[in-house]
């Protein structure tokens, strides 16, 4: 229906452009004035039947236009109600996808072909916009405020979700995919499949949550690198606002995730308005030792150091 009304909407503008782009160079070089004396062509000063016509063509147009659209709108905002049941929340600058029965978000999505999905989504800090351009949907995402969008995929392969919303500094990066897979596909929860390798799970982990703010090469971005930090002593400013001394270990990476003002790295306090992510262990546990996220996070970090 987008498509229908998109190209609906071209092709009578060409028309009408072609008609008085084509009426018009006619009647400018039949009747242009060849001599400095020549009579007008005609003293005709209006045509009602003509203003008529011109004026009721345009009208039915819009009309037709606007209920195309609104039918077009109406189906758009009612999920059909047996809809696959999705939550997004996005924030600068990554979306966080929760698949149905899953409390761990990911950061790509997974849905099956042939099936009606509908996204709840919220924002934790600006204005951002989910936007599939293959699948012909587009919604603002505003913090404060839940929306809703829905589609259903019917063919098969990856597609490309957008941030359609300036957000920020990194707002280009803020890129993610859609996946149509099979039911079979589907119900094997590919969202929930992570490396055997910790390190590699770390460097899933690091390009889903931290790389719009620390990068892993040296370089400063909104937060500091993660490029041999592990293990080193930082100064940081605490919440009482006095400098000290931490050592970059577990404990100190588990309250960064979780509290991430109560220490600021110094030459960061910029990032305490608002920039900050705080992670929740739903988002990132923190145990049993050894097979979760949070240690698969440390692997990586002690992987940079080399």
């Amino acid at each position: 229906m987008v498509d229908g009304l998109f190209y609906f909407l071209i092709w009578v503008s060409v028309f009408f452009f072609a008609l008085i782009s084509g009426i018009l160079t006619y009647s400018s070089i039949k009747y242009r004035r060849k001599s400095p004396d020549q009579p007008a062509a005609s003293n005709v000063t209006h045509n009602t039947t003509l203003e008529v016509v011109w004026t009721l063509i345009p009208t039915n147009i819009v009309f037709v236009v606007f209920a195309w659209g609104w039918k077009g709108s109406l189906e758009q905002s009612v999920a059909p109600a047996n809809a696959l049941q999705y939550r997004i929340t996005a924030q600068q600058w990554n979306w966080s996808i929760y698949h149905p029965g899953s409390f761990s978000p990911s950061a790509e999505m997974w849905v099956p072909v042939n099936t009606p999905v509908k996204i709840t989504m919220d924002s934790k800090d600006v204005l951002h916009a989910f936007f599939v351009p293959a699948f012909r949907v587009k919604r603002d995402v505003l913090p404060g405020r839940y929306q809703i969008v829905w589609f259903e995929a019917t063919k098969i392969g990856t597609y490309d979700l957008f941030c359609a919303e300036y957000c920020g500094q990194d707002h280009s990066r803020m890129l993610s995919k859609v996946h149509v897979v099979s039911q079979e596909d589907y119900d094997a929860m590919p969202w929930d499949e992570h490396p055997d390798d910790p390190i590699e799970w770390g460097r899933v982990l690091y390009r889903v949550r931290c790389f719009s703010c620390h990068s892993d090469d040296g370089s400063p971005r909104i937060g500091p690198t993660f490029k041999g930090v592990w293990g080193s002593q930082e100064e940081v400013t605490d919440e009482n606002g006095q400098t000290i001394t931490v050592t970059v270990d577990r404990d100190y990476v588990r309250e960064s995730l979780y509290e991430p003002q109560k220490k600021i790295v110094k030459g960061f306090e910029t990032a305490k308005v608002g920039l900050m992510t705080t992670f929740s262990r739903a988002e990132i546990p923190d145990e049993p030792e050894g097979e979760c996220e949070l240690d698969a996070i440390i692997e990586f970090l002690k992987s940079l150091n080399n």
